[in-house]
């Protein structure tokens, strides 16, 4: 157990993190709220790519700098949610590349490692997927969840494409690897992440891929009393989850035969 785990479980105890009905109400609305924009968008070829709303975003990208920002996103009750879009440029590498990559899903345990721990494929129809993922997250902690998601992946153009990947169970695992390794059931524990959907754009241009994210994530909100310490470990996950997801997709692609 890491050292700065059993402190934070003392806060965490008298705080329950149960997922509620109006929380997962709140999460629904806005993912409701939010999903005709991005199928917009995916449509719009003149503007397909989020980076080129701002000549100076896609300047950065393309001079291989990761780009980050956070959506605004409701407040809802005993919920937080959190929405980031970014992008990153993976160089000298074709789409169909950046494709095959993305779908093998049984490798991503070792492409991208430490924060994926396992994966595999569930089932698979063409280009629909339902996968598993054990996933890492570390922030002066580490928690271990074990995830479901549906992936649908639509080629748009030969040089376009995006992808929905929508969570349909998160699960958080106590003692991860041990022999009393626990399971918990969906909405209990610690609340660091109840639902995850990403939304994927990727086009080839430039000598390379640009692959654009928005990341849309559901925790619970920060217990009373412990804003101070907790508030920044929280509001933190989404931002530094994406950072990694991006730079780990660059590295992954560039290392895969």
């Amino acid at each position: 157990m890491p050292p700065a785990l059993p402190a934070l479980l003392l806060l965490l105890a008298p705080h329950a993190a149960d997922l509620s009905s109006a929380t997962t109400d709140g999460w629904k609305q806005y993912i409701a709220s939010v999903e005709p924009k991005i199928a917009a968008r995916n449509q719009n070829a003149a503007k397909f790519l989020w980076i080129d709303e701002k000549p100076k975003r896609a300047e950065e990208v393309l001079a291989g700098n990761i780009v980050v920002e956070q959506m605004k996103a409701p407040e809802i009750k005993d919920g937080m949610i959190q929405h980031w879009t970014g992008a990153v440029f993976i160089p000298n590498v074709k789409l169909d590349k950046v494709i095959a990559v993305d779908q093998d899903y049984p490798r991503h345990k070792v492409l991208y490692s430490p924060e994926v721990v396992d994966s595999r494929i569930l089932s698979r129809n063409g280009d629909n997927f339902h996968i598993f993922l054990r996933l890492r997250k570390h922030k002066v902690i580490t928690a271990i969840l074990d995830t479901e998601h549906d992936v649908e992946y639509h080629r748009l153009a030969p040089n376009r494409e995006y992808s929905r990947s929508v969570s349909t169970s998160i699960r958080e695992v106590r003692d991860a690897g041990e022999s009393d390794e626990k399971v918990l059931p969906v909405g209990e524990g610690f609340g660091f992440m109840w639902a995850l959907n990403s939304y994927w754009r990727l086009e080839e241009r430039n000598g390379g891929v640009i692959a654009e994210c928005d990341a849309i994530s559901l925790s619970r909100d920060v217990p009373f009393g412990t804003g101070a310490m907790l508030g920044p470990i929280i509001r933190s996950l989404g931002e530094d989850s994406l950072k990694s997801t991006l730079e780990s997709k660059r590295r992954a692609v560039a290392s895969s035969k």
